[in-house]
């Protein structure tokens, strides 16, 4: 009896593994958001991928924007252009995302790594321009609804 209910543990835990797996297997493509997004006034390019904070199943899409103007205001305003898109892509409609603001051309950088370097400081002020509620960060954190709301221009 013992030798059955290990090999149903061992299974269950295969099962486990399998799905983990093939969560992380199944991240959606970002290619055409990233064509998208550098499309948007302002912006000279983009840069996208997921993450899974707390699990293989819990995708979070990451951006950076690269933009011509750094100011608060351009900030907000290219947040706002960018909704739209981030509410319609297959990669990111339905996700948190968590938007970075990078000071310059895309080309200007050898990698994401050097580009979080020039990351332009989201203010309180900027968040509560879009309607959302956080301290001070080097990212614009978006809920699901968040992006849908600053999309639909509420």
């Amino acid at each position: 009896m013992p030798m059955k209910r290990f090999r149903a543990v061992l299974a269950i835990a295969v099962a486990i593994g399998a799905l983990a797996l093939a969560g992380c297997a199944s991240d959606p493509d970002v290619g055409g958001l990233e064509s998208r997004l550098s499309e948007v006034d302002g912006v000279n390019g983009a840069l996208a991928y997921t993450t899974h904070s707390g699990g293989p199943w819990n995708i979070q899409v990451v951006v950076l924007l690269f933009v011509d103007d750094p100011s608060a205001e351009a900030v907000v305003a290219t947040a706002q252009a960018a909704a739209p898109v981030l509410a319609d892509d297959p990669a990111s409609s339905g996700r948190e995302v968590n938007v970075y603001f990078i000071d310059g051309d895309r080309d200007d950088y050898d990698g994401r790594s050097a580009a979080f370097a020039d990351a332009i400081p989201v203010t309180p002020e900027i968040a509560a321009a879009l309607g959302v509620t956080q301290p001070g960060s080097e990212s614009l954190r978006l809920s699901a609804d968040d992006v849908r709301r600053i999309a639909d221009g509420s």
